[in-house]
């Protein structure tokens, strides 16, 4: 069973990759690259947090 905690984390990593995701579109209207870049490669980390979360937590569906 997953507990509160667990998917309280499942749901703020999925709500921080949705951020970067956004920030990301923005920095690219603003041709921002320097800063595109940063936001993109936390974007990807905030990613790949988000599924090792879901297989830590595999009771969880993230929600």
């Amino acid at each position: 069973m997953t507990s509160k905690h667990q998917k309280t984390a499942i749901n703020m990593a999925k709500f921080i990759q949705s951020q970067t995701l956004l920030l990301l579109e923005k920095l690219n209207e603003l041709e921002s690259d320097n800063e595109a870049d940063l936001c993109e490669k936390l974007h990807e980390d905030a990613e790949t947090l988000y599924r090792r979360l879901l297989i830590a937590f595999p009771d969880s569906n993230g929600e």
